[in-house]
């Protein structure tokens, strides 16, 4: 099966959140040992938020929710770094007239 890619540009500059899983072992002398956890420590975290006209907005749910929780997708950050991603909490608001917004959460995937 092929993977899809994400090619939906949000609002704004969307504030990332990078962190590693590491594992530590102090010392009774103070020494500490840090090491990563695995192969893939790394772990991403993307908040976006899409504004538009439902026509706009609907094959963006639409994607998001044939991928789910489970399934990944190609996307590019905006670090420009190509790579998997999962969608989590999805959640489409109407505005009114015709206006929706839908935020979601792209987390990184190391596999599909």
């Amino acid at each position: 099966m092929t993977v899809k890619t994400f090619t939906w540009s949000p609002l704004n500059g969307p504030a990332g959140d990078i962190s590693r899983k590491i594992r530590t072992a102090q010392f009774g002398d103070g020494y500490e040992q840090v090491v990563d956890e695995g192969m893939n420590s790394e772990k991403q975290s993307w908040p976006l938020s899409f504004t538009d006209k439902w026509p706009e907005i609907k094959p963006i749910l639409e994607f998001l929710r044939e991928h789910g929780s489970s399934r990944s997708f190609k996307w590019v950050n905006p670090m420009g770094e190509l790579g998997l991603y999962r969608a989590t909490q999805l959640k489409p608001i109407p505005l009114g007239f015709g206006n929706w917004t839908v935020t979601v959460t792209l987390t990184t995937a190391y596999r599909s």
